[in-house]
């Protein structure tokens, strides 16, 4: 990945040049020497996000969109802004406070110059990315429905067919599978994730099968299919670590630790993927990695039955949900920690975190997160 972005800094510094010379001799000219510069800028911001240096994938977005307008692209400026209103999109649970305000502005900005350019792959990178603002804050607020989310991957997923672009109608399918996974159509999601699959694979988007490889090893493992989700699991690591794709591995590696802590509590090498992860989220200073390594090594810990090794890590998790706004997480969080003190017989502090964790889902809209609230009150015996 840095070799990518060394890459795409070198050549957004040709086309900044070569658009400048250009400006020198007529407007059409210009608008067609700033494509190089644009896409160079949409590389460079993909790379950073990949990377989670999301404030330099911002800045740059915001350079390069006030460039492309210079040089009177307004396709290049379109998709420079899709790409910063989708990064700060995924901002929203990595870091708090952000103003959704400021983000919708970007996008609005970014379909508008879309739609009045014609340019359509301009147009399926701005449907899209307004289409993950409104995921996120459907699958993080619990605010909103889904439908309107669906109809502009649709959207997206559509155009991008027609005209025939390869990675928008990736991304498009991919999301579009998102969003009936977390809706519950677990074989929709199937169907569109291999879709998906296939495409990536046909027109060689490592990343992209990548994606889809670690959500079908999802589905299979919501299924109790262990064995077929570790190999698509390992398969969706593999290639994240073939293209530098740092942020992504964490999230691998521990969806792998915890099948494989699934098939076999005692399993080391699942405690070890955690490590991995969590030495990588703080490596890569990423703030939703470490709480995911961090709820993740107290899980596994706890199906080793080892629970004063797991209540710090399940801690550390929690204060880093909470201090990020991370609702979600701070239930997950908050769960586990009830199911640590079950096992050491500690009844009021097994209340008190279930309790907390009703209040939170409940009080942000989270109503899949409520649902794990209820199967682990069962399963602890406690009535609310």
């Amino acid at each position: 990945m840095r070799q990518l972005i060394c890459v795409g800094l070198a050549s957004l510094v040709t086309a900044c040049a070569t658009g400048r010379s250009a400006q020198a001799t007529s407007v059409g000219t210009a608008a067609e020497q700033g494509r190089p510069f644009s896409e160079a800028a949409v590389t460079v911001m993909q790379a950073y996000d990949l990377e989670s240096r999301f404030d330099d994938a911002v800045s740059l977005g915001q350079f390069a969109s006030e460039r492309a307008r210079t040089l009177k692209d307004p396709g290049g400026e379109a998709r420079i802004l899709a790409e910063q209103g989708r990064v700060m999109s995924r901002m929203l649970r990595h870091q708090p406070g952000l103003d959704t305000t400021q983000v919708l502005d970007v996008l609005r900005r970014a379909r508008h110059l879309a739609d009045a350019s014609g340019d359509a792959r301009a147009r399926v990178a701005a449907l899209d990315a307004e289409g993950m603002f409104h995921y996120f804050i459907v699958l993080l607020t619990g605010q909103g429905e889904w439908a309107p989310v669906v109809a502009l991957f649709e959207q997206a997923r559509d155009l991008a067919a027609s005209s025939g672009d390869s990675r928008g109608h990736i991304e498009a399918l991919f999301h579009l599978g998102l969003t009936q996974q977390f809706q519950g159509q677990a074989e929709a999601a199937r169907s569109t994730y291999a879709h998906g699959l296939s495409l990536a694979r046909a027109s060689n988007d490592v990343l992209m099968e990548s994606y889809n490889l670690r959500h079908l090893a999802s589905l299979d493992e919501d299924q109790g299919q262990l064995d077929s989700a570790i190999t698509l699991y390992e398969q969706s690591l593999r290639l994240r670590e073939q293209v530098g794709f740092n942020t992504g591995q964490m999230f691998a590696l521990v969806a792998l630790a915890n099948v494989r802590s699934r098939k076999d509590p005692k399993d080391a090498q699942a405690l070890a993927l955690s490590e991995k992860a969590l030495a990588l989220a703080r490596r890569v200073k990423d703030p939703a990695g470490q709480r995911e390594a961090h709820t993740s090594l107290g899980r596994l810990h706890l199906r080793r039955g080892e629970v004063p090794a797991a209540l710090p890590h399940l801690e550390q998790a929690l204060t880093n949900a909470e201090s990020h706004e991370d609702w979600w997480s701070a239930v997950d969080a908050l769960l586990e920690l009830g199911r640590a003190h079950a096992l050491l017989g500690e009844k009021a502090r097994v209340e008190e975190r279930l309790r907390r964790a009703r209040a939170v889902a409940s009080s942000r809209g989270l109503k899949e997160a409520l649902g794990q609230v209820e199967k682990a009150e069962r399963e602890l015996g406690y009535a609310p």
